[in-house]
């Protein structure tokens, strides 16, 4: 009997992952066949993600909240040939969120280095990594657990991806993103244009075959088709309505939010007829600085302002909540990571530290 996959595709739980098996230095084959014969009985899980670097996820049922992502060269199976319903959104009251958010003991992962911007890899959910801004480093850490896994050197930076076992960052003033691999940190290759002198955020789509960087002194955000690991090339720019380009959220292939350093405005970028189309979607002109963005399951932008805090919109642009952390111009926030159930991680920068919030929230 044949068991139906998915080729190049992984399922990924908005909710715990407490109820998914993780099989490392295992082929698919090897993962396909404890399945059925193993240790681990094929009755007991719905689904199989494989990934490329020898991982393997079993998932003992299909959550209420998930989404289906995008890599180059995994497969998910249905084991039991069932598949899931579709999804739907985690913890809709997003009051009942915050105050749940708000009212936790959060936990503190002191740096030796001011940070800077995080790399996460979803397809990974147990690792995470900081950049110092100063001085720089290199901080790997398990985002759930906060344990700390590993340090490196590496030059001062504000920009940091993780994707496909590689790290992808850049200095500013040089129009180069630097590739390495992960593990060894050893340099792999560069990519260069003229555009990229301060590169504040990249992430990946399409499966991995296009990249879109944003760059701090740019109205623009470039994009590059990935040919192969060793072959970048330029595409095209997309213009944005805003002072500067900064964060990058991705709510699917063909829809971003982009947030502005400069203001606290964003802009929504959508393709369709094969261009972008870009309009304002929080128009702000208060001059203390945005940073970075995320999207949750229920497709609501949590917003970092780095002397306030945070800022949350629906998908009309509306704000429907804020949390004030009494910040100033000499304790600031920069970063925001957004995990399964809604664990928040969020940089201090003067203070020198990660803060976890873990609002203790399932979705079954």
């Amino acid at each position: 009997m044949s068991i139906p996959y998915i080729e190049n595709v992984y399922f990924q739980s908005v909710s715990s992952n407490s109820d998914v098996t993780v099989r490392f230095n295992n082929s698919c084959q090897e993962c396909l066949c404890e399945s059925r014969f193993g240790n681990i009985s094929n009755n007991d899980y719905v689904a199989l993600n494989c990934f490329t670097n020898n991982t393997c996820q079993f998932f003992q049922y299909f959550p209420t909240s998930y989404k289906l992502s995008m890599s180059n060269g995994t497969r998910l199976y249905f084991l039991q040939q069932q598949f899931p319903n579709a999804s739907k959104c985690c913890i809709s009251n997003i009051t009942e969120l915050m105050d749940r958010l708000k009212t936790v003991t959060p936990t503190t992962i002191n740096l030796t280095f001011k940070p800077a911007a995080f790399g996460y890899d979803s397809s990974i959910p147990s690792e995470a990594a900081v950049i110092g801004y100063d001085p720089g480093n290199l901080y790997w850490f398990n985002p759930l657990t906060t344990a700390f896994i590993r340090n490196s050197s590496i030059d001062t930076i504000l920009t940091l991806a993780l994707y496909e076992n590689q790290t992808f960052t850049a200095n500013n003033g040089i129009s180069v993103i630097n590739i390495r691999d992960k593990q060894t940190n050893n340099y792999i290759n560069n990519v260069s244009y003229p555009s990229l002198g301060s590169v504040r955020k990249i992430i990946f789509i399409n499966d991995g075959q296009t990249m879109i960087v944003s760059t701090q002194n740019n109205l623009s955000l470039t994009v590059f088709d990935i040919n192969s690991p060793m072959n970048y090339t330029y595409r095209e720019q997309i213009p944005v309505p805003l002072l500067n380009a900064h964060g990058i959220a991705q709510v699917n292939d063909t829809f971003l939010y982009v947030s502005s350093w400069s203001d606290q405005s964003i802009a929504s970028c959508e393709y369709e007829n094969s261009m972008w189309n870009q309009k304002i979607f929080v128009n702000y002109t208060i001059t203390t600085a945005g940073s970075h963005i995320a999207v949750d399951d229920c497709e609501r932008v949590w917003f970092i302002n780095t002397q306030f805090g945070l800022r949350i919109y629906d998908s009309s642009g509306t704000e429907i909540s804020n949390w004030n952390m009494s910040l100033s111009s000499t304790n600031t926030i920069y970063d925001i990571l957004l995990l399964p159930n809604y664990v928040l991680l969020i940089t201090h920068v003067e203070h020198m530290k990660i803060v976890q919030y873990d609002p203790q929230m399932t979705c079954s």
